[in-house]
Order: C-alpha cells, then structure tokens, then sequence
C-alpha cells in the first residue's frame, strides 16, 4: 500500500530541476494548470519516507527523485548560501526571496540532518552544516534567528514564528547543545508570557503581529525540550512541558476534545483541533516524562533477531522521527532492507553451487531441515525468535558514518 501510495506522487517530479509539484492527483497526475510554484520544505521534506520505502522494496526510484529534489535545492541556493521561501519547479527561479529557519523552510533543513542519521550519509550532513554556518551569520541576532533577503543577508522581517521553535531540537542533534538551549530560553519567555506561542511574534517590539496571534496546540517547542532533555537533563526543559500541560488543560480542554487557541491575548477558542496535536505534541509531552521508554534506548538494550541468514540487532534506540513524530528503526531499516535479502539468497545459492557432499541419507536429512528451518521463518515465527539483551560494551570502533548520532549529540571528526 505505501508502494502504491508513493508511485501515484511520482508524477509530481518529472520537472527539468527534479523538484516536485506542490499538488498532484492520485488518480490522474499533475493538473495542466498546476503552479510550479512550491516552497522549500515542499521541495525537500521527501528523503526520510522515500528511502526508506526504497530501500524496503528494492525499488531505489523514491529515493532517487528525493535526492535529486534535494539537489536542485542545493544547486539554487545564493552566493551567501542561503535558500528562499518559494521556488518556481520548472526554472529553479526564486520567486519568494525571504530566508529563514521558519514555515515554509523549516522541514527541509530538518530532513538534511535526519537524513544524514538515518541513512549515514556524509553529503546531506555536509550540506546542513553549510547552511548553517550561512544561517548563524546572516539570521541570528541574540540566540534569535530573523528573515532576511537570500541574496543580500539584509533583514526583511524581524519575525519570530512558532513553526522555528523545532530549531534548538535540531541543534542539539548536530551536539550544537549550548545555542540549542540558549535559543530554546528565549522561545520559553514568549510562552510564559502568552501561555503558549503566537504564530508570529514581533521580536523587537516584544508582542504578537496582528492576524497572527493564534496558537493552535503546534508541537515544534514541546519537541525541542524532549530532544535537549535527553541530551541535558536541564530541569527547566521539564518547567516547560509542565507549563505546557497546565496551559493546554486550563486554556484548550473542551468537551470534545482540545481547541486551537484562537487569540493568545485573551484565549478566546477556536472550533477546530488539527491533528497535529494527537500525533505530534501530546507524544513528545509523553516522552518528555517517560525517560525510561524504548524510544530512548541509548543502545545498552536491543531485541537480537534470529534469521536464516544471521542476527539482526533491532531496538537499540537512535530512533529517527520524520516531520509528523512516526519513529523510523535504523537498525531495521538496515536488517530488513531488500538488497540484504537478495544478498543472503545470492550467498545461499553459491554456497549450494560449491558444496561437495555426498548425497547420502544424512546429508539428505539435512537438507530437509535447513529447508524447513528457512520455510518457518518466511511463513511464519517459529524460527524466528526475539531475544532481550543487554550489551556489556558501549559502542564499537566505527567509522565516521556509522556513528553520526548518539544520545542527541553527533560526533564530527
């Protein structure tokens, strides 16, 4: 069903830059009157889903369309080495010139980093910490982070918009800890003084902007504490997801379900509840409290997996969250992935190819049961067994790319 699902969006990609529709139909494909406008995170909020689908199914074309959107986004950045708001697909002309951390960005720069962890990948690591030094030069002011014009660096709007407040939990996966919690402060003075954050916030002027004063439960800070708690354990990050809590219960609770405040100044409601609310922010508020759950292994537990081909370790934690909170296994991503199995079936067949048994009836019997054997792992768990252990050694020596992330910190060398 995903397979399907994701073929029916390949249409959406067949641009001259690579870089996809905004919209496509399902059952007919991209309308003739489609703009070719679309934004950035638009653009580049693929690579997670995609490569994992691709590398479950054998199939490499969804993470091909989803590498190649991410490069036509990486060859139209400036000279500065920023990107833009909105991108014209079929000529990589920029035609929102506003550069940021914020909606419309956001994503993308969140699926270079997580990507690079999830399928240990240099380039896409490389790529974000080239933003980000062009990020930190142009846009921060005071552990704030502004709009400014892509190619000039000048300030365009000295905005604070809620949607950037998954940027200190995202520092803090690159071990950036201290501007992560430095930045994550100031977003946390704008709730204590609303009771949650406005969707857009005048930083000099400290106050809301007019049309934007709602907040409608959104999870980007809420997932920022749990990601530096884990790395910190700062109790102040715990004050935030209790404020939280008490804000949401006090504010928000309806007898239906929880209300997007309308109006931060007076807490007048909205009749609506998005659902980002259940998938998003009330599982890292969980998280946050739940220090002991699997998500959070640190790796001295794992489920060891016993295949016809070898073990496969699963469960050892450095989970990876796409934009909408699902948890995404590397570990299984990297047992399961297809091309291991055609490997182990190759191997199978060259070992069968060399071996030099007499066919006598023992080597007869056997046979019979390795065959058995592999037919109850394929048709069902016999043979399949689901072992908690726990590891006496930390990490292996490994390579640069197999150890990009532990416990929230990546390690550069």
């Amino acid at each position: 069903m995903a397979e399907d699902a994701a073929r029916k969006l390949l249409p959406a990609f067949d641009t001259p830059t690579g870089m996809p529709f905004g919209t496509v139909n399902l059952l007919k494909g991209v309308n003739p009157t489609e703009t070719p406008v679309t934004c950035t995170a638009g653009v580049g909020t693929y690579i997670i889903e995609f490569a994992t689908l691709s590398r479950l199914t054998g199939n490499p074309e969804f993470e091909r369309v989803a590498r190649h959107a991410l490069k036509g986004l990486w060859e139209s950045r400036s000279e500065i080495g920023l990107v833009g708001n909105h991108i014209d697909v079929m000529t990589s002309k920029w035609v929102a010139q506003d550069a940021g951390i914020g909606a419309g960005i956001d994503s993308y720069f969140e699926y270079l980093v997580k990507g690079a962890i999830l399928l240990q990948d240099e380039e896409m690591m490389s790529m974000f910490l080239d933003y980000n030094k062009a990020i930190q030069n142009y846009t921060k002011y005071d552990d704030w982070y502004v709009w400014v014009q892509m190619y000039k660096g000048t300030v365009s709007m000295p905005i604070f918009q809620s949607l950037e407040a998954f940027w200190p939990g995202l520092q803090s996966l690159i071990g950036d800890i201290g501007n992560g919690m430095r930045t994550f402060l100031n977003y946390y003075t704008v709730w204590k003084q609303f009771g949650g954050l406005p969707e857009f916030y005048n930083i000099p002027q400290g106050f809301t902007v007019d049309k934007r004063e709602g907040y409608p439960l959104r999870p980007e800070l809420i997932e920022s504490a749990m990601y530096l708690y884990k790395a910190t354990k700062d109790p102040t990050l715990l004050e935030l997801g209790r404020d939280a809590i008490e804000s949401i219960e006090k504010i928000s609770k309806v007898d239906c379900g929880f209300a997007t405040i309308k109006d931060v100044r007076d807490h007048k409601l909205d009749n609506r509840m998005e659902s980002f609310f259940l998938a998003e922010t009330i599982k890292y508020l969980y998280l946050l409290f739940d220090p002991d759950n699997f998500i959070h292994n640190d790796g001295s537990e794992f489920d060891l997996v016993v295949t016809p081909y070898g073990e496969c370790v699963l469960d050892a934690g450095g989970y990876v969250f796409n934009t909408e909170a699902h948890p995404i296994d590397p570990a299984a991503l990297h047992c399961c992935k297809q091309d291991n199995t055609e490997k182990w079936e190759v191997e199978d067949l060259v070992r069968e190819f060399f071996a030099v048994k007499p066919k006598t009836e023992k080597f007869r019997k056997e046979k019979a049961d390795d065959l058995k054997q592999q037919d109850s792992f394929l048709t069902g768990t016999q043979n399949r067994t689901k072992t908690k252990h726990t590891s006496a050694l930390h990490c292996p020596s490994q390579p640069f790319s197999s150890k990009l992330s532990i416990l929230g910190q990546v390690f550069l060398e």
